[in-house]
C-alpha cells in the first residue's frame, strides 16, 4: 500500500485536514480526504499583544481532535500538524501548543513566513491546472497575513509575509461589524494595504507574471461567484477577473451582516471580513497592475503533503 499522510493546518480563521498519497503521475497528489472546519481561533490577533483567548484554545483543540479521529479512518503513516500566522503572533500561542499535545499527543510545528511560502510554493507545484508553469507571482490571504512568492525557474526567488489578513484587517478597521461597510472604512483599508504592499519591497514585474491564488479569501469568492451561475466551485474557471471581483465587493460591501448571512455559499463565519478580504483582493490587483487571478486549491496543506511524501 502507498504511503498515507494527514495534514492539519490550523489556520487564523478555520482548521483544515488532508490525507493524501503519491499519485501516478509524477510529483502529483491524490487526495483522500479533506475537511474543512471554521474555528477561528485569532480573534483579537490586532491587539498590540494579540493572544489567543481561553475560548479559542479550547475551540481550537477540540477541532483538532476531531479532525485527528476523521485522519484515523485511513490509517495514515504519519501525521503533521502546523501553524501560520495566528499562533505565531500570539504571546501565549506556547500554551495552545501544549494544550493540543495534551489532548491529542500532536506537536504542533509553527511554521515562519519563510516557512510558509516554501511550502505553499511546494503544494502548488503539485497543481496539474499549473503544471509546467515555473514563473508566476503567488498570493495567499488567510485571517492573519497576506503571503506573497515570486517564483522564477521553479524556485523561490522572493518571499514576504505581511499583516494584512482578512480578520486582522477587519479588527483594526471596523468598528461595528454588524453594519454595512462605508465607502470612508473601504478607502482607508485600501490606503493601509496600499502603503504596506508599495513599501514591501516586493517585485511584482513584469505584468505578464500570472498572479496564483491561494488561501480561504479566494477559495470563499470563487464559491460565492459560482452560486451566482448555480455551479459548484470544482466545476467553476479558477480564472478570476479584477472586475468580477470588484462587483462581487460592490454587492457585498452595502449589505449588513444579518443581510450576508443569506447570500449562498458564503460561510456564517466569513460573513463579517469576507468585504475587507475583497477590498485587501482589489487592492493588490490595482497595486501589482492586474486585470486577474488564477485561483487554486492547493495550499499550504498540500505542501507539507508532498513534503512528507518526498515527492
Amino acid at each position: 500500500m502507498p504511503d498515507t499522510v494527514a495534514v492539519i493546518d490550523v489556520g487564523s480563521n478555520s482548521i483544515k485536514l488532508l490525507v493524501a498519497r503519491a499519485g501516478i503521475a509524477p510529483h502529483s497528489l491524490e487526495t483522500l480526504f479533506s475537511e474543512t472546519i471554521e474555528t477561528r481561533i485569532s480573534a483579537g490577533i490586532s491587539r498590540e499583544l494579540p493572544h489567543l483567548s481561553d475560548e479559542a484554545m479550547q475551540a481550537g483543540t477540540q477541532t483538532i481532535a476531531e479532525l485527528q479521529r476523521m485522519a484515523h479512518n485511513y490509517h495514515p503513516s504519519q501525521t503533521a500538524i502546523v501553524a501560520t500566522s495566528a499562533v505565531r503572533d500570539a504571546i501565549n500561542g506556547h500554551e495552545f501548543v501544549q494544550a493540543v499535545f495534551e489532548a491529542t499527543g500532536l506537536q504542533i510545528r509553527i511554521l515562519s513566513g519563510p516557512e510558509e511560502a516554501t511550502y505553499i510554493g511546494q503544494g502548488l507545484s503539485c497543481d496539474p491546472a499549473i503544471a509546467g508553469l515555473t514563473r508566476f507571482i503567488q498570493s495567499d490571504i488567510g485571517g492573519g497575513s497576506l503571503e506573497l512568492i515570486r517564483f522564477e525557474n521553479g524556485q523561490i526567488q522572493q518571499a514576504i509575509s505581511l499583516q494584512l489578513g482578512a480578520v486582522r484587517l477587519t479588527e483594526q478597521f471596523l468598528q461595528d461589524k454588524e453594519a454595512p461597510l462605508s465607502t470612508e472604512i473601504e478607502q482607508a483599508i485600501r490606503r493601509h494595504v496600499t502603503e504596506q504592499l508599495t513599501t514591501s519591497g516586493f517585485d511584482f514585474q513584469p505584468t505578464e507574471l500570472p498572479l496564483i491564488a491561494t488561501g480561504g479569501a479566494y477559495t470563499v469568492s470563487r464559491a460565492v461567484l459560482a452560486a451566482q451561475t448555480d455551479c459548484d466551485i470544482e466545476q467553476s474557471p479558477p480564472h478570476l477577473e479584477r472586475t468580477t471581483l470588484t462587483q462581487l465587493k460592490n454587492r457585498l460591501a452595502p449589505l449588513s451582516l444579518h443581510e450576508r448571512l443569506s447570500i449562498p455559499h458564503l460561510p456564517a463565519a466569513r460573513a463579517d471580513i469576507i468585504p475587507t478580504a475583497l477590498i485587501t483582493i482589489d487592492t493588490l490587483l490595482e497595486v501589482s497592475g492586474r486585470s486577474s487571478l488564477t485561483h487554486s486549491f492547493y495550499n499550504l496543506r498540500y505542501g507539507i503533503a508532498a513534503h512528507l511524501l518526498k515527492l
